[in-house]
């Protein structure tokens, strides 16, 4: 193929990578994109938002489930094929998404999406890490953890100005008319080889264990407020979740063709750089969920003023980020992510002391600082857990490292809104002036001390680092 063999080109190397980003960009685009409309979408369908919330955790939940999954094919099948494949499946889900008119179609589309996303989220860092070393591939994974937060914390503001003018069910069409665009620039573009595995099989009773785990879980976290902690159904998810748990572990340490491979946790920098990396998506997601709310509670800013604060984070990380990448591939990730962690814990505490009459100017405040936060730890990281892996397992090693910042993503929004509804139900019962500010003050909080514990993670994860320009 004429384009692998013209791979010396940085220029159509650079292009590669830029069509391998819009896969990242739209996944988070799309599933932040929804925050704003989930008030929209429960008054338009005449459904509660306990129900509709399920809108973006089915979404979250089916993407990571299926990220070890694809992580795997991307070592046995043609990337390009595979990547174009993951754009057309998004775009038929965006497409069944706008076309929506119920709750149950439209959370069956977000789970076709989210097939499709799983698909690109998963490859993206190991086509990224095999095509550049060095700074360069600082450069790269910089540029990707920019564009993935940018789509991420953007999603509010182009959500606010479609909702406002053309109704909640277009906030679906940007997705599906760039997947589809996207689709055939990927097949054309991106190398189709692939490394050569030694063994192609696939763990499907791990997969199946880890399906349930994750379900379980998720659903005990989110529902538990709902349906009641001493219920019956909350008390079987919590036996299923540690039954699973333990058959997943157990069969993934007896089978050759595990999938996770335990063998990569025991590079200290990789294993504690992703716990720091899904701590540090708890605070990302869980105040880009909360503070929307007290905006538009609280503050009574529009949906569309509400998105315009919010794009202050993307464009502060966006700019970041790719310097904060490059300089981590020639200096390390250590100062980085400790100064990213301090920052965007600092920028949470500052957000929790918003009150009804906070002015805009300290919410754009708390906005950049938790953007040049996330930028200084976001790629930096990234870098430092990449960079002792060999490149054999860089697909396997993308792929969980996905894992550990989706699940951190699943777990911010759950845990957030979670805490938002016990604490908003204590004060509403305590007679509270403002039960609904005092929720989303001490939730905010909660959120700053994993953050510090994220800090730490990090430290200890990058603190004997070998650099390699």
């Amino acid at each position: 193929m004429e384009v692998v063999k013209s791979l010396h080109n940085s220029d159509l190397k650079w292009m590669i990578i830029w069509v391998t980003v819009i896969g990242n960009f739209i996944s988070m685009l799309d599933s932040t994109t929804v925050n704003i409309a989930l008030y929209e979408i429960s008054k338009s369908l005449n459904e509660p938002v306990t129900a509709v919330q399920w809108v973006v955790v089915s979404y979250m939940l089916i993407l990571t489930v299926f990220l070890p999954f694809f992580g795997k094919l991307s070592g046995i099948c043609p990337r390009n094929k595979l990547y174009a494949s993951g754009f057309l499946i998004f775009s038929f889900g965006s497409l069944l998404s706008f076309l929506s008119h119920s709750l149950p179609m439209l959370i069956a589309s977000r789970c076709i999406e989210a097939f499709g996303a799983s698909i690109l989220v998963s490859n993206a860092l190991s086509i990224i890490a095999s095509m550049f070393k060095g700074k360069n591939r600082g450069k790269a994974l910089g540029m990707n953890g920019a564009i993935v937060a940018f789509g991420s914390m953007s999603g509010p503001a182009l959500a606010g100005v479609l909702i406002n003018y053309f109704g909640w069910n277009t906030v679906f069409l940007p997705g599906c008319i760039i997947s589809f665009i996207a689709a055939i620039l990927s097949y054309r573009l991106i190398p189709a080889y692939h490394p050569p595995v030694v063994d192609s099989k696939f763990d499907y009773k791990g997969f199946l264990y880890f399906t349930v785990f994750l379900f379980s879980l998720l659903t005990t976290i989110s529902q538990g407020h709902v349906w009641g902690w001493e219920s019956g159904k909350i008390k079987i998810l919590v036996l299923l979740f540690i039954i699973s748990t333990i058959m997943f572990i157990v069969r993934e340490l007896k089978v050759s063709y595990a999938l996770v491979d335990f063998a990569l946790f025991k590079i200290k920098s990789f294993t504690l750089g992703n716990i720091a990396l899904n701590l540090s998506y708890w605070g990302v997601f869980g105040i880009g969920i909360t503070f929307p709310l007290y905006a538009q509670k609280v503050i009574g800013l529009s949906p569309m003023i509400t998105g315009f604060i919010v794009l202050t984070f993307s464009v502060s990380l966006i700019l970041t980020a790719p310097v904060a990448g490059s300089i981590a591939g020639k200096k390390g990730s250590k100062y980085l992510t400790l100064g990213g962690g301090i920052m965007f814990t600092l920028a949470l505490i500052l957000f929790s002391s918003l009150n009804e009459t906070a002015p805009v100017w300290k919410m754009i405040a708390a906005e950049l600082m938790m953007g040049v936060g996330n930028g200084l730890f976001q790629s930096p990281s990234n870098m430092g857990i990449l960079s002792e892996v060999d490149t054999k397992h860089l697909g396997v090693a993308g792929g969980m490292l996905a894992l550990a910042r989706n699940t951190g993503m699943i777990m911010g929004i759950a845990v957030a809104i979670n805490i938002l509804e016990i604490l908003l139900s204590y004060f509403t019962a305590a007679a509270v002036s403002n039960p609904f500010l005092s929720a989303y003050q001490y939730t905010v909080r909660f959120l700053a001390v994993f953050a510090i514990i994220c800090t730490v993670f990090a430290y200890f994860a990058y603190k004997n680092e070998k650099v390699n320009a």
